[in-house]
């Protein structure tokens, strides 16, 4: 077996003086090393203090998920020759949760969200059985809804490499949506769908920025940006106002009226509380800062804007 030699260069914490800093290992190891033996490997050989979780080390329990080389993913299932690079490899903690020691991050705060969206089927006593000896039948295509979801190993790769955190550290995350459209989607589930979308809301659904990170962090090939542009057209689909139908109703009246969307207002009539306010004042302030008047804030009427009403209209009754 072959051996290569490179620098791993891990990120420690020591909870006791709260000092945060990267420590560089020198290591001649064998070329079949996943990242999880690489640590092993430190932690026998080299530095016995170095701390890390980890347990079936066959990328099922999810407790190796760390961020290498700045992306986020299972110790055990990467190989560390693949992530060498220019001589190095970078081994961090997750991001978005508070550093226990080391590379062991506290998952507490990421878990106490996915119990406020309610995680757990509520039997619809309509469909399923009271008596526990008789099955509760799904048909192939009704699981098939979310199937892939129910392959979710809450090693939260996903959470440690959300973007919508790093802006909000209320946001409930990636993995918790993804657990929230599985128990939407199961026909067994008898709470109603408005009830579950309701929980999905606040700081939720809508504070997603689509940056697609998760997709690529998943590592059981599960699109948690996907479900939760689902989740939003659900949301949308429930019948009552919320800030996916009062940002499409303003999307529209201001394009048709202008030719564009005015920025300037939209998060003030989309979120329609004092979040919105808060945007829009920011704005304001950034438009003000280049110089811009008032009057210059909002979008003005583009040349021709009748052509483009009169096409608009004409779609409309095609329709």
């Amino acid at each position: 077996m072959n051996k290569i030699k490179y620098i791993a260069k891990v990120k420690r914490y020591n909870p006791k003086t709260n000092e945060s800093y990267f420590q560089d290992f020198e290591v001649e190891v064998e070329d079949s090393l996943t990242v999880l033996e690489l640590l092993m490997y430190i932690k026998d050989k080299i530095d016995a203090s170095l701390t890390f979780r980890a347990f079936c080390r066959s990328a099922i329990c999810g407790s190796c998920a760390m961020i290498i080389n700045g992306r986020a993913g299972l110790a055990c299932k990467i190989q560390a020759k693949d992530k060498v690079k220019n001589g190095v490899i970078r081994i961090e903690p997750l991001n978005n949760l508070p550093i226990v020691k080391d590379l062991v991050v506290d998952q507490e705060p990421a878990f106490n969200k996915l119990k406020s969206i309610k995680p757990y089927l509520v039997p619809d006593p309509k469909v399923v059985p009271e008596n526990n000896k008789v099955e509760s039948l799904v048909l192939p295509e009704e699981f098939e809804r979310y199937d892939k979801q129910t392959d979710c190993i809450l090693c939260m790769a996903c959470y440690g490499q959300c973007n919508a955190l790093e802006g909000d550290e209320k946001y409930i995350g990636p993995f918790q949506l993804t657990k929230a459209f599985r128990f939407i989607m199961d026909t067994r589930d008898g709470v109603d769908i408005k009830t579950r979308i309701k929980l999905t809301e606040n700081h939720g659904i809508w504070e997603c920025v689509q940056c697609q990170m998760c997709l690529a962090a998943c590592p059981k090939g599960i699109r948690p940006a996907e479900d939760i542009l689902e989740l939003r057209r659900i949301a949308k689909d429930t019948g009552e106002e919320n800030i996916a139908t009062r940002r499409a109703q303003f999307w529209f009246e201001t394009v048709y009226a202008t030719g564009q969307i005015d920025k300037w207002h939209l998060p003030e009539v989309a979120f329609a509380d004092e979040r919105g306010k808060a945007a829009t004042k920011k704005l304001e302030e950034e438009f003000r800062s280049r110089g811009m008047k008032e009057d210059e804030f909002g979008p003005k009427p583009f040349a021709d804007i009748k052509k483009f009403q009169n096409f608009i209209k004409k779609l409309e009754k095609e329709l």
